[in-house]
Parts: C-alpha cells; sequence; structure tokens
C-alpha cells in the first residue's frame, strides 16, 4: 500500500543553474544503461527516462502535481517508498499520479543529492523495468 501524500515541508533551495546541472547527471547516469534514454518528447524541462521503451522514471521540475518539487521520480520495489517518506519526508515524496503505483520521488531542489544512493534506486527502477535479456548488464560506474 502506498505511503500518504503529504504537502511539501520545506521550500526549494537550489538555483535554475544547479537543477540543470542535476538534470543531465541523471541523464547520464541513466543513458549508461544499455537501451536506455532520457529525453522530453515535448521540448520542456522534463525527462522521461525509459528502457527498451518502457519508461522506469522521470525527472520533473517544479511539477504542478507535486506542490512544485523538482528532482527525481522512478520506479521502485514493494515498500520501498513507504520506507523511505516515513525516514525522510523531507527528501522523499509520494510523487502524483504514479505514486499509486509505490513509484518514488527523489528531491534534487534541495541540498545535492547523494549521488550513489541516486545510481542505487537508478539501478533498482532500471531493473524492474528492463527487459530480462538485459536486466544481467552490470550497475555502470559514476
Amino acid at each position: 500500500m502506498p505511503a500518504p501524500r503529504r504537502a511539501s515541508t520545506q521550500a526549494a533551495t537550489a538555483t535554475a543553474a544547479a537543477l540543470e546541472r542535476r538534470k543531465r547527471r541523471l541523464a547520464t547516469l541513466c543513458e549508461a544503461y544499455p537501451e536506455t534514454t532520457a529525453g522530453s518528447p515535448y521540448e520542456n524541462e522534463h525527462l522521461s527516462l525509459e528502457v527498451a521503451g518502457k519508461r522506469f522514471g522521470y525527472y520533473l521540475e517544479r511539477h504542478f502535481g507535486d506542490d512544485g518539487r523538482s528532482g527525481a521520480v522512478l520506479k521502485a520495489g514493494p515498500g520501498v517508498q513507504e520506507a523511505l517518506v516515513e525516514q525522510d519526508p523531507v527528501r522523499f515524496w509520494v510523487p502524483a499520479f504514479v505514486g499509486r503505483h509505490g513509484w518514488i520521488g527523489i528531491r534534487f531542489d534541495l541540498d545535492e543529492p547523494d549521488w550513489d544512493e541516486v545510481a542505487e534506486f537508478v539501478d533498482d527502477s532500471w531493473r524492474l523495468t528492463a527487459p530480462k535479456r538485459l536486466r544481467g548488464a552490470p550497475a555502470p560506474s559514476l
């Protein structure tokens, strides 16, 4: 069962330049996996993260359904979302629309994210979504 959605309790502190850098770093991390793209079909600030044509995450900037929070939204295994949101409700949130399916939101609009941790979440999300023939691929190094 997904964690309850809650309003943001901390205003964003990252600059637009910092958000752009973080978005590019997330895209680079994701695109290191085989058959993976990070792009925006609508030419906007958001990114769709896809493996073999299947979406495993997003980068959302000031998303209207998420109290204007910016960050990565990734597929997660059962129980992960609930544990993270309970542990640190400032950094993690239940995203609009896909949160009811257990996806997690990781804020990029506060302090610099822990990129090792982000890489682990990306790896989990990618492996939950990738076709079986790709799942054995080693995780890219940062």
